[in-house]
């Protein structure tokens, strides 16, 4: 009698969730996790078909956030797990584990950075290596990667500039891996000193976004209310002239539009972007060309007060071949300006 309960219940635990699945309209995107979910695969004679369908379902199981949360809950309060998933919490912060350190990326962003710096044979190369936040994560338990053995690597390439005592915890989002824009004036402070331009005290005017949920609030399926978003504007910032070469029609250096989006991150330089220039014709002189990630798009408005001319170059969306042809820069200061997860995993950048 008991089998036959467990199986009773087992065939209708199935029927029912397959007529949800079939009721339930599929979704496209995941706001949560803030991915393109799997779409059902055209039929195909081939061992990965099964493959693809499987992820299809994964991806459209009814209620699938709900058995992630409980999961996610579970495993924190009940078995009380240090992480989940490779997400850790910690005093209001969600963190990832980017264990174990690639040695073979490392060496290939190094290499990668000297064979870049040979295009501007006449320049000033500056190296900055930020941090992601695990580095001030202060909880042995928590396996991350030799961070000693990245910035010993980098050290080298062209002169460097090391930030690490100039940030902490509070610089970053909770729910995100960037950091904040409006924590980094002492940034540019440091940048200045190695630099050689003259840093000021800039008044600017914080806008917020109060509904910013990052890329580690997804992953870690755990419920709980929202951060602020702040952009900086200034009067000198909403003169300036940028030219996008992936979106010709947008002319700021923020892009609104992108708040009320899966990334409201992407507000700082409409995201991701191979090419952009930007002219600031306050000043007179000085030319700096940014090879950067993701991390750079909230740094570099910062820096435009300093320079008559920024370049910014995403080496992970375009080729030396090409952009070697837009820029028009003679002899310019050049920075290459990227976080620890891009020099753990170098294989996104571009030759």
């Amino acid at each position: 009698m008991k089998d036959k309960i467990i199986t009773f219940l087992f065939v209708g635990y199935l029927l029912v969730f397959s007529v949800l699945g079939i009721l339930f309209k599929d979704k496209d995107i995941s706001n949560s996790e803030r991915r393109r979910l799997a779409s059902f695969p055209d039929i195909e004679f081939s061992s990965e078909y099964i493959t693809k369908v499987d992820k299809y379902f994964l991806d459209h199981f009814p209620f699938r956030d709900n058995f992630r949360s409980i999961k996610a809950n579970y495993n924190y309060k009940v078995l009380n797990m240090l992480s989940n998933n490779n997400i850790y919490l910690k005093d209001n912060y969600i963190f990832k584990s980017l264990y174990p350190t690639n040695e073979k990326s490392i060496k290939k962003f190094t290499n990668h950075i000297e064979e870049m710096s040979k295009l501007f044979p006449n320049s000033n190369i500056y190296t900055m290596v930020i941090p992601d936040k695990n580095y001030y994560l202060e909880d042995k338990d928590f396996l991350n990667i030799d961070y000693d053995y990245i910035y010993n690597e980098v050290n080298n390439l062209g002169t460097f500039i090391d930030i690490r005592k100039v940030l902490e915890l509070e610089d970053y989002y909770e729910t995100d891996t960037h950091w904040r824009q409006e924590k980094l004036s002492k940034v540019v402070k440091k940048m200045s000193t190695i630099m050689n331009f003259n840093y000021r005290d800039i008044s600017y005017t914080e806008n917020t976004f109060p509904n910013f949920y990052g890329v580690y609030y997804g992953e870690s399926a755990i419920n709980r209310k929202s951060e602020k978003l702040v952009y900086l504007t200034s009067d000198e910032l909403s003169k300036v002239e940028v030219n996008y070469l992936e979106n010709s029609n947008l002319h700021s250096i923020y892009n609104e539009s992108k708040l009320e989006g899966l990334d409201a991150y992407d507000v700082y330089l409409d995201g991701a972007n191979s090419f952009i220039e930007i002219s600031n014709n306050n000043i007179s002189s000085g030319e700096l060309v940014i090879f950067r990630d993701s991390f750079g798009s909230s740094l570099i408005p910062l820096l435009i007060p300093y320079y008559k001319k920024i370049t910014v170059i995403d080496n992970r969306y375009i080729s030396s071949n090409y952009f070697k042809s837009l820029v028009t820069s003679n002899n310019p200061d050049v920075l290459f300006l990227y976080s620890t997860l891009v020099v753990n995993d170098s294989s996104s950048l571009k030759n």
